[in-house]
């Protein structure tokens, strides 16, 4: 298994932004994402783990690299964004289906089940990441996949009561 995450969506979703934005604090937020994900992700995992983040955001770290757990760490800069580059890497893939892509991003997940590749949205993962779950190396690409689709159709799925406050909220 590869995972591929897009770096800025799982980080907006995460802890680690913080309340400060003073000079540096995106590229603290990005290095204590990647901290986390070593505390967080199997260690043979961790040498198949590659994050993507747009160039456009930078700031005073524009190479790429690869951490010290083996985690590589890229930044899209040949292209427009991280997205793009994405989904560059999943069309490419010579085995698109030992892919786990973690992204909210619809278009990324899209062309990952468009390739049979699994996807998983930020927010579960992240979940997963709290739970230990990615500790062992005996995560299994189905489970995750069934797991993510069962959560993505729940939270799509608006209540009667969500429907008619935005009907209300519209005047319709």
């Amino acid at each position: 298994m590869r995972i591929l995450i897009d770096g800025y969506n799982l980080l907006f979703q995460s802890p680690f932004i913080g309340k400060g934005r003073g000079r540096g604090w995106l590229e603290r937020a990005r290095r204590n994402l990647i901290v986390y994900l070593h505390s967080r992700i199997a260690e043979e995992l961790l040498q198949k783990t590659f994050v993507v983040f747009d160039a456009s955001q930078v700031g005073d770290s524009n190479v790429d690299y690869r951490s010290d757990k083996g985690v590589t760490v890229l930044f899209s800069r040949l292209h427009a964004e991280a997205d793009d580059l994405l989904e560059e890497f999943i069309r490419k893939h010579p085995s698109p289906k030992s892919l786990l892509v973690v992204s909210s991003d619809q278009r990324v997940r899209k062309c990952a089940k468009a390739r049979r590749a699994v996807s998983i949205n930020s927010e579960h993962f992240l979940t997963g990441l709290d739970q230990g779950r990615w500790k062992h190396q005996g995560t299994r690409l189905n489970e995750l996949a069934s797991e993510s689709q069962t959560l993505d159709e729940k939270n799509q799925s608006l209540t009667d009561d969500q429907i008619n406050f935005w009907l209300d909220e519209f005047n319709l």
